[in-house]
């Protein structure tokens, strides 16, 4: 996230909000914020706000996502909310929305399902 220049917003209890500010090193040839960013806030967001319901000694993997598009990413930042839909045991499924603001207004830019993975931190992860 550092390299992005995006930062932790808010957390609650399986909600998770990451705020990107616009750059022109995030951007695609017309402009808009890259989908690959746009992917990687929503990603995370998602992935923490799955964190808030595990174990203290867990860790978090993405397992799975969809992303839809649904307009150009351009405004003055972007704000990616993560929400836990479905807590499991061993897998959490997520809802993402990536909202795109400026001067106070904001759009839906994008949308996000990921099913998310508790990895027990005391085995460690397996091929």
């Amino acid at each position: 996230m550092a390299t992005l220049g995006a930062r932790l917003d808010a957390v609650r209890d399986g909600e998770v909000e990451i705020v990107l500010p616009f750059s022109a090193a995030l951007t695609q040839q017309h402009g808009f914020i890259h989908a690959g960013a746009v992917t990687t806030i929503v990603d995370t967001a998602c992935g923490f706000a799955a964190l808030t319901k595990m174990p203290d000694d867990a860790a978090v993997l993405t397992t799975e996502f969809k992303v839809n598009l649904m307009s150009p990413a351009k405004g003055e930042r972007l704000r990616a909310k993560g929400r836990v839909v479905r807590a499991g045991k061993t897998l959490m499924v997520c809802l993402g929305e990536v909202f795109a603001e400026t001067g106070g207004q904001s759009k839906q830019v994008a949308l996000m399902t990921a099913t998310m993975m508790v990895v027990n931190t005391g085995t460690g992860l397996k091929d």
